[in-house]
């Protein structure tokens, strides 16, 4: 067992490599072009109808609105990838992997934009009258592909067990070292609150979201914020660090110095990735 733990461990080590990193960036590059750069173009607008118009009444038809629409976003975008996974990247690939994070954080938006365009072109009405949509209905209904549609479906929720451990686990050891109870009972706590929001659909998700979400942003922003203020006289110092470690990088764990560049761009961009 302990031979084949690691063996996934060293296949998704290298996954998440140039294998992956290289299709994403490639992809994102292109799309990027294709769409003439207007995550750039037009970054003002992009800002205004997201933020904008999040209080506003909906101007198309659909089951959440323009708020909930964020706040679920924003929900499961905001969670370990950034709050443990950022922290990691840093530890093994250096201050630089910021900056590449910034940098495929960029190329990523013509991704996500794609993304939710085809997901609101192919989207359907379930039998409960919900829209659904995703990868798997334009893949099925835009690519004719109802076979890569099924397995992306099946694959998604083979994915979600992994990620639902990670969230959990990090859930249960904070409150256990926090307040001393154990794991097993913030476990199934967890587990009891997450399927009573989850089964009640995406209008209850929203619900909830809507009012959690805005607070958890508080808290993650603003705890930000304080730590900036306290040391704010390291800012510059901080910004110049970054940019200097992203080019000509100091020797990071698991590295050496020729081969330090290579590791600070990869784990950037598999983080930047991830949370995309």
């Amino acid at each position: 067992m302990e031979q084949f733990l690691q063996g996934i461990a060293d296949f998704s080590a290298w996954l998440w490599g140039i294998p992956l990193i290289a299709v994403l960036l490639v992809s994102g590059l292109y799309m990027t072009v294709k769409l003439g750069f207007f995550q750039f173009r037009y970054f003002g607008y992009i800002v205004g109808q997201t933020f904008g118009s999040v209080f506003k009444k909906p101007k198309g038809e659909g089951t959440v609105t323009p708020f909930q629409a964020l706040t679920s976003a924003l929900s499961s975008t905001i969670g370990a990838a950034n709050i443990v996974g950022v922290p990691a990247a840093i530890m093994f690939g250096g201050p630089g992997a910021v900056f590449w994070m910034w940098v495929i954080a960029l190329i990523g938006m013509a991704l996500k934009f794609s993304e939710s365009v085809l997901a609101v072109e192919y989207r359907e009405k379930n039998s409960v009258g919900e829209f659904v949509g995703g990868p798997m209905y334009y893949m099925t209904k835009g690519l004719n592909m109802k076979w890569l549609g099924i397995w992306f479906s099946f694959a998604l929720m083979i994915e979600l067990v992994p990620s639902i451990m990670v969230q959990g686990n990090s859930i249960a050891m904070t409150v256990e070292e926090t307040f001393a109870i154990p794991a097993l009972w913030t476990g199934i706590t967890t587990a009891i609150l997450v399927s009573v929001v989850v089964f009640g659909g995406i209008k209850r998700i929203g619900k909830v979201t809507e009012i959690l979400v805005p607070f958890m942003a508080l808290f993650y922003v603003g705890g930000a914020l304080v730590i900036l203020l306290m040391n704010v006289k390291a800012v510059p110092e901080f910004f110049m660090l970054i940019f200097n470690n992203a080019f000509s990088p100091v020797p990071v764990m698991g590295g050496f110095a020729g081969a330090a560049i290579v590791e600070v761009i990869r784990w950037g961009f598999a983080r930047g990735l991830y949370s995309n």
